[in-house]
């Protein structure tokens, strides 16, 4: 497996680029051990880039201790960035919000690494983010071309800002989890990523051929930016 070039290790590299920023620049309501976080995301670091230039198949990927390890990281990441916090103040402003839904991004890539390796060998961009089946479940109009939408998997649901003009309530369709964009004061968290699907995948992942181009183009971008 080229590990140096695939796309699940390049966006987890990213991932990891975007958390230590943030922690840096951290104004979100809460406390946080900084010091110490910004030495797990160290950890972390030299976990993944072990693993991105191992060439190893992706079951032995799978089977490592470095792998284990991003995981339990990116866990305890999570609870100290964001469950620790949530009974001590909600974000209140723009740029508050926009670090929360950063991290969040961030982590999810990171703790979905192992479920997305599973997918196989091949160097699909599209694997390297999660697209998951979801319901429209709410529509408001942002602007003359632009729409506040919630998306929900069943799960979770998400804020996904979108230009469709046709989507409906209640349809199914494929959402990306991308790196949260602000959109007139609203912050998207996904972008919809094919027409409306059968009932069934709601909640399953989407796989390429029901997509349109925009996912591979979007995780090309992203792969090619430096964050």
């Amino acid at each position: 497996m080229d590990t140096a070039n695939d796309y699940r290790m390049i966006l987890a590299e990213d991932a990891i680029n975007r958390l230590e920023k943030k922690v840096k620049a951290w104004s979100l309501p809460w406390p946080i051990k900084k010091r110490d976080i910004l030495e797990k995301i160290g950890a972390l670091r030299k976990k993944l880039l072990r693993l991105k230039y191992s060439f190893l198949p992706a079951n032995l990927i799978l089977r490592s201790n470095e792998i284990k390890d991003i995981l339990t990281l990116s866990k305890e990441l999570e609870k100290e960035l964001i469950e620790n916090g949530k009974n001590l103040g909600m974000p209140k402003t723009l740029s508050q919000k926009m670090m929360l839904a950063e991290i969040r991004y961030s982590l999810s890539i990171l703790i979905g690494l192992p479920q997305r390796l599973k997918l196989g060998e091949e160097n699909i961009p599209e694997y390297a983010v999660d697209v998951i089946g979801a319901k429209v479940v709410k529509i408001e109009d942002l602007t003359e071309k632009l729409k506040a939408t919630r998306a929900s998997t069943g799960p979770f649901a998400l804020t996904v800002v979108t230009n469709l003009k046709h989507i409906k309530v209640g349809e199914i369709r494929a959402i990306a989890i991308l790196p949260p964009v602000e959109f007139h004061g609203v912050i998207s968290e996904a972008m919809y990523s094919s027409d409306p699907l059968d009932k069934k995948y709601l909640g399953k992942r989407i796989f390429p051929e029901l997509l349109n181009c925009e996912v591979k183009a979007k995780v090309i971008e992203i792969a090619r930016r430096k964050t």
